[in-house]
């Protein structure tokens, strides 16, 4: 069907790549699967741990991040709930599949000396809540396998706060179908598009390549190391 059903990874940049594999290998428990020189960036390598055979969060590294200082309430939130700038990430919760292991995970991360809170019962998620290296805010969160009931969790009122209407409400939780085309839907001009990444100015030509072109020019498919098996 062409869904997303998952977070394939989620990169975080750092000044400090060691420390961040240190925190989510040893108190998390996550396995560190790659650390390599990022395709196509100058200077910045990235490391990705491991959440599941196809769901990681990456680390990346590279000069410029330590040139940028954050600063709370803008590039990063003072605690789990506080506001931060539009489109940057509050804070990230990682699934554990049952109630146990969420007790589990707790345990793991107090023997390490971390202090967490938690569980707390959001209804649908249990939680428990915590700081990472550079000021990332972690939750980790079980519903047991079983799925939102929209009915139940969707407030009437938050929905007009949100000025969303009657006719959008039903469309934004029955999304029309879509028929795939076999990848043949032409790219719109970059001057037509309703939302650009801003490349750097070296980069702006990738705007105007083909789909062939970026497959063919900007791939590197050679792992860092050769494995004889």
């Amino acid at each position: 069907m062409g869904l997303p059903n998952g977070v394939h990874h989620l990169a975080i940049c750092t000044k400090d790549i060691r420390k961040q594999i240190d925190f989510f290998t040893q108190v998390c428990g996550m396995e560190l699967v790659a650390l390599y020189w990022m395709h196509g960036v100058k200077n910045t390598f990235h490391g990705f741990v491991k959440m599941g055979d196809s769901s990681s969060i990456a680390f990346v590294q590279g000069p410029e991040v330590g040139e940028i200082q954050p600063m709370k309430g803008v590039s990063h939130a003072a605690w789990h709930a506080s506001p931060v700038a539009a489109g940057v990430m509050q804070h990230v919760a990682l699934n554990v599949d049952t109630e146990a292991e969420l007790l589990t995970m707790r345990d793991r991360v107090r023997s390490h000396g971390y202090w967490v809170m938690g569980p707390i019962d959001h209804g649908f998620c249990k939680s428990i809540y915590l700081a990472a290296p550079e000021g990332i805010m972690l939750e980790f969160s079980t519903s047991e396998g079983k799925p939102i009931d929209a009915e139940a969790w969707i407030d009437p009122e938050v929905v007009r706060l949100s000025g969303i209407n009657a006719e959008e409400l039903q469309r934004f939780k029955n999304p029309s179908a879509f028929e795939s085309q076999g990848g043949t839907v032409p790219q719109p001009a970059p001057e037509q598009s309703k939302l650009l990444p801003e490349f750097p100015p070296e980069n702006q030509r990738v705007l105007r390549m083909t789909d062939e072109e970026i497959l063919t020019r900007l791939s590197e498919t050679t792992p860092p190391v050769q494995v004889n098996r």
